[in-house]
């Protein structure tokens, strides 16, 4: 017997890297099919089924509507704050309303994702997708019908308004962009990247330019001969009113088509194997072996949006305050530009995200928007005295930032496992946010204390760009060393790599605490919680609280499929190697380990994504084969077999 499972298991572990050697063979003969990089897609979900191949293209749809009305709801604002600086003076001097307009939205939209990235996991995506359009709608509501004693408590209402729309606009995120990843995980490993671009991002992009289109067409009936600091008359109340009203048709046409998506067929299938619940196993599998990724997802988003929230909501100020121009011109201009680059270079990021990879794509934009900023600053004074070179060179600048967004986007959405896809794009993404918050909140701040502290000067702008510039060098840097490179790579072989890492965790946690049949075999496992262990580890005695984790973690076990004391024995001796495809990662392990040990880790990391447990299980099942597993003594693997 012992002969029997030692053979077994050692033939289970060493199944993958056989296929995985064998790969060209198997594609010749139609067997396996192989991405471009050489990885075998050994781990596909069932064939689509035409339901299926409709339901991804109404989902796709869907997608691509709600983010043409997140882009018009990000921008609604710009145009607003500065009308209203326009209009009244104690507005242009008044730093927190200037960046209460300015961040507001940010703070619904942190908020939104933090939120709806865990309802997104737990109830689903469509309902999540749901609520999201309810609110964007009612954030519009109020901002129609915001009012107020003075033109001040007016403003603070319309900050309610945008802050109301942002919650739903971050569920937007954490609801959709996961569920579009997963769906485009069905169609093409490949080209996954690129759709997953064009449905958000880029749709987003053309967003961005709609309300200005309609505020050139609003501003132009009430406003059009208003200037900075001039009191002109203009008839703010048709173009506050109206931006907002305009936005509520969009809205609603998405609300109505958000009763009619479903959620991706990955997360349906996740959510039946594991229901709705969470565990410690959960936590410590991200904490153990997700930081050094979490680091790149959530700083990198965090520097982007503090340079282009700060940058795009006082735009039109920069604008009119080095060349002069109207509030009318200043839209003319912002359009021209998107016209120009902004609303086609997000289509040439996309199309290559997928061919240099997330990572190089990424390194590209920082290096790009680094290098431009310097040079722009450098030749401040020279492209001030030609406006047109300034407007040319500025649009230059801004429009390679899209090769950072879109990694940006996608990276969060491909790092995680669908377990918890959703909830950890929430969290990087809103802690990004904090960016564009403190960004947009210290701009006008930095901006007038380089001037002197009088008044905002060209100098004090100047010397802000060069921050910025340094600021984006960074990014350059941290972004070569802590981005993970997730192109070409199957998410449902993460997903396997993260089950069997909460698997042999599991294992390994059940053999320290001293996990006994007498604990496998209770009957109120299911009552065992992570919320009341981490009551007890505070307000309990350690031996109580010693107790409760033991057999916390034989519940563990249980649901793991863990069921008896030679299985988990089994399964705690398989390797928990575990590459995150950070270059960070890499250079440390193979410091560490040597080129020969990180070779072996690298393989074991890979094998994990496609390890089948199945056999396994039958072998330990106590039920079939109860005679099997008395007779089977206690085995530990040998290194040789480990790797």
């Amino acid at each position: 017997m012992n002969a029997r499972v030692d053979v077994v298991g050692e033939e289970l572990y060493r199944s993958s890297l056989e296929i995985i050697r064998a790969s060209q063979e198997h594609e010749q003969k139609g067997g396996v099919e192989v991405t471009e990089t050489g990885e075998p897609q050994l781990n596909k979900l069932e064939p689509l089924s035409e339901e299926d191949k409709s339901t991804i293209r109404f989902n796709a749809f869907g997608t691509a509507a709600g983010f043409f009305v997140n882009g018009y709801m990000y921008d609604i604002s710009i145009v607003l704050l500065t009308m209203f600086s326009d209009i009244f003076p104690s507005v242009a001097n008044d730093n927190t309303l200037q960046s209460a307009i300015g961040v507001s939205m940010l703070y619904g939209v942190m908020f939104g994702l933090l939120a709806f990235g865990f309802i997104a996991d737990y109830f689903g995506r469509k309902k999540g997708l749901i609520m999201c359009s309810c609110l964007v709608l009612l954030g519009n509501i109020i901002g129609v019908a915001m009012n107020g004693t003075t033109h001040v408590g007016l403003m603070w209402m319309m900050c309610i308004a945008l802050g109301v729309a942002g919650l739903g606009m971050g569920g937007e995120y954490t609801c959709n962009v996961p569920n579009v990843m997963e769906d485009s995980e069905q169609l093409n490993t490949a080209t996954r990247g690129r759709r997953v671009a064009m449905l958000v991002m880029c749709l987003e992009v053309i967003g961005n330019y709609a309300p200005f289109a309609v505020q050139l067409l609003l501003v132009g009936v009430a406003c059009r001969h208003s200037y900075l600091g001039v009191a002109s008359n203009c008839n703010w109340n048709v173009v506050a009113r109206l931006s907002f009203g305009i936005a509520t048709i969009p809205v609603i046409t998405v609300l109505i088509f958000r009763t009619k998506m479903k959620d991706s067929l990955m997360f349906k299938k996740d959510q039946q194997r594991r229901g709705r619940r969470y565990d410690g196993l959960d936590l410590f599998v991200i904490l153990r072996h997700f930081l050094p990724r979490t680091v790149g997802t959530v700083i990198m988003w965090f520097l982007i949006d503090w340079i282009n929230y700060s940058q795009g909501t006082f735009g039109a100020l920069i604008l009119q305050t080095v060349i002069g121009v109207s509030l009318f011109k200043s839209i003319w201009i912002s359009l021209a530009e998107g016209a120009a680059w902004l609303m086609w270079l997000p289509f040439l990021a996309a199309f290559v995200v997928d061919k240099l990879g997330r990572r190089k794509t990424e390194m590209l934009g920082w290096m790009w928007l680094a290098s431009t900023q310097i040079i722009n600053t450098g030749f401040f004074w020279q492209l001030k005295a030609k406006p047109i070179a300034w407007i040319i060179w500025s649009t230059f600048v801004g429009g390679f930032q899209y090769f950072v967004f879109i990694p940006v986007y996608l990276v969060p959405a491909e790092a995680f496992p669908t377990r918890i896809r959703a909830t950890m794009y929430g969290i990087s993404s809103a802690l990004g946010k904090m960016g564009g918050i403190v960004g947009t909140t210290t701009f006008p701040t930095i901006w007038l204390r380089w001037s002197g502290g009088v008044t905002k000067t060209n100098e004090g702008l100047r010397k802000t760009m060069w921050f910025y510039g340094g600021m984006e060098y960074l990014a350059l840097i941290i972004c070569t060393f802590f981005v993970p490179e997730y192109s070409h790579r199957s998410l449902v072989g993460e997903d396997t790599r993260f089950i069997e890492l909460r698997r042999r965790h599991c294992a390994r946690f059940a053999q320290k605490c001293g996990v006994t049949s007498e604990d496998l075999t209770r009957e109120d496992l299911q009552q065992y919680n992570l919320k009341t262990l981490i009551r007890k580890l505070f307000f309990a005695s350690k031996e109580d609280y010693s107790e409760y984790r033991r057999i916390y973690i034989a519940s563990l076990c249980h649901s793991e499929k863990l069921l008896n004391l030679a299985h988990i024995e089994y399964v705690a001796n398989l390797p928990v190697d575990y590459k995150d495809l950070t270059l960070f990662s890499s250079l440390v392990l193979k410091y560490r380990l040597g080129k020969a040990g990180y070779h072996k880790f690298a393989e074991n990391s890979e094998a994990m994504g496609f390890y089948d447990s199945t056999t396994e299980m039958e072998m330990f099942d106590e039920n079939r084969n109860s005679k099997v597993v008395d007779d089977i003594a206690p085995q530990v693997l040998d290194d040789e077999k480990r790797s």
